[in-house]
């Protein structure tokens, strides 16, 4: 069935890709990232992206999953920016991985539902658990046009010093490695209590986050 509205028109379709971000998407965007505030995920780090017919499809017409790790890590890497106001001086550090950094130890990512072009799509992720020497997270896709979660990887990270070649201990070492696991902690406690009372309180839509059952 051919598309009706404003998405009949194949450039306000992909309008998403215009300065303004396309007034079809206005109020799909609007409700994805109110959603996904409401679910505790970390708003100064969301990213957009708008799916490309040529880059992000693979030869059967769907957004490949390369695709979405590449979105995935995208995000991710501006969360570990956010670690910059903790850490001052040692985050240039962390950024060039020569002092106490970051490492991503492992992570798995559930396909939940097919996109297509054309379409917007919304990363965010949620600390869920901090400890001393690392940090489990949750990084999850919505697609604006299906109001929907569509792709969402879970695993973690660990704190690595890069000069040793060890796995680094934030409160041993200290000073603002001891700030950032506090700020990490107390971002963490704050996004799983939003995220427990939006589950509570939507069971409808949590079930629609989940995908179909394969």
């Amino acid at each position: 069935m051919a598309p009706k509205g404003p998405m009949a028109d194949p450039v306000e379709a992909s309008s998403y890709f215009h300065p303004s971000g396309g007034a079809p998407y206005a109020p799909l965007r609007e409700r994805v990232v109110a959603q996904a505030t409401a679910m505790g995920y970390d708003v100064p780090t969301m990213t957009e992206h708008g799916v490309a017919w040529a880059d992000d499809q693979d030869p059967f017409g769907h957004v490949g999953g390369a695709t979405y790790i590449h979105l995935i890590f995208k995000c991710n890497f501006r969360l570990f920016e956010s670690f910059a106001k903790a850490l001052k001086h040692k985050y240039e550090g962390l950024f060039r991985a020569t002092e106490v950094g970051v490492l991503t130890k492992t992570y798995a990512t559930d396909l939940k539902r097919q996109v297509t072009y054309p379409d917007c799509l919304l990363t965010a992720a949620r600390i869920t658990e901090v400890k001393p020497d690392r940090y489990f997270c949750v990084t999850s896709i919505w697609s604006y046009r299906q109001q929907a979660i569509v792709a969402e990887t879970s695993g973690y990270v660990v704190f690595f010093d890069y000069q040793k070649g060890k796995i680094a201990n934030l409160l041993e070492y200290g000073d603002v490695y001891a700030d950032l696991h506090a700020d990490l902690t107390e971002r963490s406690k704050t996004s799983t209590a939003l995220n427990e009372k939006w589950v509570q309180d939507n069971p409808k839509l949590a079930r629609k986050n989940q995908g179909p059952k394969l």
